[in-house]
């Protein structure tokens, strides 16, 4: 694996026959915004897009997102869903560390004040494997009821019992060797991406400090939570303006 290469996966899916309603391109372009001024490595972009429920409309997604981005080099790799995406990803990662993102995640810039290459300096110092962004504030909520402060004052983070597909960065040989075997197992089960992995390989961390707010928004591409609809309607009425 090439420490000069930073691996982005991206994990999305046609999720409507709408190709207005796509996230993706979103949750790259906010990632380059907030990270990629702050690395040495080579970022080497993969946008894992599964075409279900609406492969009739698979081609129009990809053209808003490659028509969004035409600055930002990446590549298309279909697959059959957020487990095999992953999977997937796992194995063609050529980078000693990569972020796992799912396309209705954005970073939020102001609360995050550590460069990418300063958090992989931590997470290689600590042999950290997993240092997930929070869509909460940082305190014990939800899954998270065993949080507790690690780091130190020049970087904070919070210790966590469990494991949550939320934006992460991860140690790509961990995950390969310890985590790759229970994503497609013999018999054709799997562990999944939370719950299951969690009793595998145990928690992992969490960026920021005790009580730190949120640091990345959901957009919620399945459009199912009030607070996110409009988390996600200032978003992209923002970057309309922007724009």
């Amino acid at each position: 694996m090439d420490r000069d290469i930073f691996n982005l996966n991206v994990f999305t899916n046609v999720a409507s026959p709408d190709p207005a309603h796509c996230l993706a391109q979103h949750a790259v372009r906010s990632f380059h915004e907030v990270f990629a001024a702050g690395t040495t490595r080579r970022i080497v972009t993969r946008v894992f897009i599964d075409a279900n429920p609406h492969p009739q409309t698979l081609e129009a997604w990809k053209a808003t997102i490659r028509d969004a981005l035409p600055d930002l080099p990446f590549e298309f790799v279909a697959t059959n869903g957020l487990i095999d995406g992953f999977a997937r990803s796992l194995e063609i990662c050529e980078g000693a560390y990569a972020m796992q993102l799912e396309h209705d995640f954005v970073f939020m810039k102001s609360r995050i004040t550590h460069t990418l290459d300063e958090m992989l300096a931590w997470m290689g110092a600590h042999e950290v494997n997993y240092l997930r962004f929070n869509k909460r504030t940082n305190k014990p909520a939800v899954y998270d009821l065993a949080l507790e402060p690690r780091g130190d004052a020049d970087f904070p983070v919070c210790r966590v019992s469990g494991r949550s597909n939320n934006p992460h960065i991860i140690d790509m040989r961990y995950y390969r060797e310890m985590v790759l075997p229970h994503l497609r197992r013999p018999d054709g089960s799997t562990c999944g991406l939370e719950g299951g992995m969690c009793r595998i390989v145990g928690g992992g961390y969490i960026y920021g400090s005790l009580g730190l707010p949120r640091t990345v928004d959901h957009l919620d591409g399945r459009m199912l939570r009030f607070k996110d609809a409009i988390r996600r309607n200032l978003y992209l009425a923002r970057q309309k303006r922007s724009a």
